[in-house]
This record gives C-alpha cells, structure tokens and sequence, in this order.
C-alpha cells in the first residue's frame, strides 16, 4: 500500500470533512453515485446474517466514513450487486443512508434500490 502525499491526505481530511458535515440529502445522492462507481457497499450489519429484527440498516460508500461512525462496532463491506440482492429481498426494510453521527436519510429497501440501479446503469 502506497503512503500517501501530504497534498493526498489534505484531499481525504477535505473530501471527508466536506461529505460528513453535508446536508442528509447530499450524502444520498453521494452515495448513490459512489457505490456505483465503486461497486462495494460498507454495512453496519453482517450480509451474511439476517437482517437485524428492526429490519433497519445503515450504509456507507466508503470504509472510512463508515469506520467515523462505528467506532464502537463492526462494520462490513459488500458487493454492491450483492447489497442489490439484499434491497430486494427486504423492500421494506429501513437504510439509514450515509449517517454522519447526526443524521442521516431513512429510506424504503425498494426506493434505494430503484436509485443505486439508476446510478449502475449510468456508469456501465
């Protein structure tokens, strides 16, 4: 792994720093472009488990936004074709989208889904 420039790592601190502090809306829609880009998905619950009894999640499009909030828990990453397949499975479960410690956009499985899809055909 290479060590990154100090111009690199002020990039991160600001692209971090600019997404954590942006309005619930803004981190949606950064999302949803993200995990396209990406193809991977950071889960506050374990995928091959069953969703918790709540049936709500929280998602995250990086590692290190979802490591800022799960300090005190483990986190998880995961395919997004495969998170795909878990929306669908569980249309009406909650996603906590990309929350910050504050707060955060609560969406329907199904609605989520329709927009990551969106955004894979976009970039495919």
């Amino acid at each position: 792994m290479s060590k990154q420039t100090p111009k690199q790592q002020s990039l991160c601190n600001n692209k971090f720093d600019g997404l954590m502090n942006a309005a619930p809306h803004k981190r949606y829609k950064s999302f949803t472009v993200t995990v396209a880009d990406w193809e991977s998905v950071w889960l506050d619950c374990d995928p091959n488990q069953p969703l918790p009894d709540e049936g709500v999640i929280s998602v995250w499009p990086e590692e290190m936004f979802a490591a800022a909030v799960c300090m005190d828990k483990p986190f998880f990453k995961m395919d997004v074709r495969d998170f795909c397949d878990l929306l669908e499975a569980h249309p009406d479960a909650t996603i906590h989208v990309f929350p910050n410690g504050k707060n955060w956009t609560d969406t329907a499985a199904e609605d989520l889904l329709e927009d990551v899809l969106e955004e894979l055909d976009r970039v495919e």
